[in-house]
């Protein structure tokens, strides 16, 4: 099996919906990720009390439909 990605996505307290913080290429990149969020976020864009879930990209579609509107 091919992992084209990882989807960084987080889930906040009493909610079900997950919600892609960021696509990156390593698993190892999104784990720095987290790490750097719990440390350097934003004062009053701070996510308390959630769950992060690393999630791998399995096809080339679903790869191809997320890396779409990247603004970069």
């Amino acid at each position: 099996m091919k992992d084209y990605g990882y989807k960084l996505c987080y889930k906040k307290q009493g909610k079900e919906k997950l919600k892609i913080y960021i696509i990156t290429n390593s698993y190892d990149l999104a784990n720095f990720h987290i790490r750097w969020y719990a440390k350097h976020s934003p004062p009053d864009k701070t996510l308390l009390d959630v769950t992060w879930v690393i999630i791998p990209i399995k096809s080339y579609a679903e790869y191809k439909r997320l890396w779409r509107n990247v603004p970069f």
